[in-house]
């Protein structure tokens, strides 16, 4: 079982962050370096995620589903995803799945508002790296990005 990260619990194996009330403040920038891909069907989500990775040098391609980011070819080169649970018609899950059957092992972080077992153990089986509820803190969102230990930009 893998051991929770500070402040957050672990669920069937998979590391949970507890929520935190913090929210990024938006800007627009275009921003160059590692391909992070965004999937969520919230455009204001979509949107503040790509002003914050952009703002800290990330390029990002943001999705609002799973079945546009898997026909776009991009999704490919992406160094992570970020990638929503809830959405209508493909949830997250199912995205990640189709991504695994194609072979990618690409890092994933699944973000979730409902947090349950079975999402847990879903993700568990499908090599999800960590689970965020809904809010999250960004500087745990930047750490799962970039590694730990790797310096802030």
């Amino acid at each position: 079982m893998t051991s929770p990260p500070a402040g957050g619990r672990a669920i069937s194996g998979v590391a949970m962050v507890s929520p935190v009330n913090e929210r990024p403040k938006a800007a627009q920038r275009s921003g160059t370096g590692t391909l992070v891909c965004v999937v969520d069907d919230d455009e204001s989500v979509r949107d503040s995620l790509y002003t914050l990775l952009d703002s800290l040098g990330f390029a990002v391609t943001t999705y609002a589903s799973g079945r546009e980011m898997l026909a776009d070819e991009r999704h490919r080169q992406a160094s992570c995803l970020i990638v929503d649970q809830h959405m209508p018609g493909m949830d997250g899950l199912a995205t990640l799945g189709a991504l695994r059957g194609e072979g990618s092992g690409v890092p994933t972080i699944l973000v979730t508002g409902r947090l349950d077992a079975e999402i847990a153990a879903r993700a568990k089986a499908l090599d999800v790296g960590a689970v965020l509820e809904k809010p999250f803190a960004v500087a745990r969102l930047l750490e799962l990005i970039r590694g730990p230990g790797e310096p802030p930009r």
